[in-house]
């Protein structure tokens, strides 16, 4: 299939048709084959978004219902696409390669447009460099995903975050969330106003807070048991008439709701405090 355009806004992209010759067909054959060779090595595990991956797993989650690109791409032909209007509108390059329905997917910056205005782009031929005179552009050193089997795979979210939505993949708790974890958890936590507690939830709160409600964790706790985990990790919690006092300052907030996800903990050989930004459950 032909090299395809990604382009436009992510919430709404559109795709587009780079036209070829033949033998640059062939070029930018060869260079996705070899950066899907490169992607794969490496260790398939479902996407934790407690887990901050460094780019050595590679990350799998369901295709959000939101990103219909894929289906598009899957459904068209070469010459159902328009070809591509303004490369600098480009978010990501892509192909399907043929017989198979992986699609894969490199992301796209400006620094790979060549012969902007402004910009001189110099091409070294019969021992001289001559300037491009015309619009052009280069190709990534990697692929930023592959989506296959209902899945997109990834090594890096908030890289594949520049070409696609991934609300649908990483999320983190909306207003009406954090009012129902308040209610649900109101025998744990005394909160003197949820509409004060909803404006004081970071986005780091707020992803606690998702994980919490999946996994249940805080089941069959109390305020006292809560309280005791807490000692060595340098977080004071109040406790008053059995509940847990919520603070109301938004990164004393963060702070709990890190600890209550298992974000804080004491080192079994130095004791000491630790604050953990990502955590992923042992094998």
């Amino acid at each position: 299939m032909a090299l395809l355009a990604l382009c436009g806004e992510k919430h709404e992209l559109s795709v587009e048709r780079v036209p070829l010759s033949e033998a640059a067909h062939q070029a930018v054959l060869e260079v996705f084959a070899n950066q899907e060779t490169t992607f794969r090595d490496g260790e398939e595990t479902p996407f934790d978004q407690n887990w901050l991956n460094e780019g050595n797993d590679i990350s799998t989650a369901p295709i959000p219902e939101s990103v219909d690109v894929f289906d598009r791409i899957r459904q068209s032909t070469d010459t159902s696409l328009p070809p591509v209007g303004d490369i600098e509108n480009i978010r990501g390059l892509a192909m399907k390669p043929e017989g198979g329905q992986r699609i894969l997917v490199q992301v796209f910056a400006a620094a790979q447009l060549l012969g902007r205005r402004w910009y001189v782009s110099l091409l070294y031929e019969g021992g001289t460099y001559t300037q491009l005179e015309s619009s052009g552009f280069r190709l990534g050193d990697k692929l930023v995903c592959i989506a296959e089997d209902g899945l997109i795979k990834f090594r890096s979210l908030h890289t594949l975050g520049r070409v696609i939505d991934t609300s649908g993949i990483f999320t983190d708790a909306t207003d009406e969330e954090v009012t129902a974890f308040a209610n649900t958890y109101s025998n744990l936590f005394d909160i003197a106003d949820v509409g004060d507690f909803v404006g004081s939830s970071s986005r780091n709160a707020r992803k606690y807070m998702v994980s919490l409600a999946s996994s249940g964790a805080l089941q069959g706790h109390t305020a006292a048991t809560l309280q005791e985990a807490s000692q060595g990790t340098r977080l004071t919690i109040t406790v008053r008439d059995g509940r847990i006092m919520m603070p109301t300052k938004s990164g004393e907030v963060t702070e709990l709701m890190r600890f209550l996800n298992d974000g804080r903990y004491v080192g079994p050989i130095s004791g000491e405090a630790f604050i953990t930004n990502s955590r992923r459950r042992a094998p």
